[in-house]
């Protein structure tokens, strides 16, 4: 697993927001969001492992270790990692896939959130 996977689920999760655009099938936006959502994922858990913990196997195992790390790398902390995966979540997984309730322009200003995210996890890796 590289940075790589991760900007790669984020460059899918762009396309098909480009064939929302075209179709306007709500459920494309379904699969944006979880994509994005995913994009995260992949680039929390490269973060993770780089500084020799194990890859989470859930969600809250993830935020604990996140938690861990922030304890020892203070930029971790300082760039609130946490509540960013956080935010992430609630609004790609709860709010864009399971329920349907982002439209076009959240999910748009979200794909920017997500490539911020990345961005900072690149700058974090050891």
């Amino acid at each position: 697993m590289s940075l790589t996977d991760a900007s790669k689920a984020l460059a899918y999760s762009k396309d098909e927001y480009e064939k929302y655009l075209k179709t306007r099938d709500a459920f494309l936006l379904r699969d944006v969001s979880e994509k994005a959502w995913l994009a995260v994922v992949l680039a929390t858990d490269v973060l993770l492992i780089s500084y020799g913990f194990k890859r989470p196997e859930s969600y809250r195992e993830r935020r604990s270790i996140l938690r861990e790390l922030a304890s020892k790398v203070s930029k971790v902390k300082e760039l609130g990692l946490i509540d960013r995966l956080g935010a992430r979540g609630y609004y790609l997984h709860i709010l864009g896939f399971h329920e349907g309730a982002l439209d076009e322009e959240d999910v748009k200003e979200e794909l920017k959130n997500v490539e911020e995210y990345l961005k900072l996890i690149e700058e974090l890796l050891p």
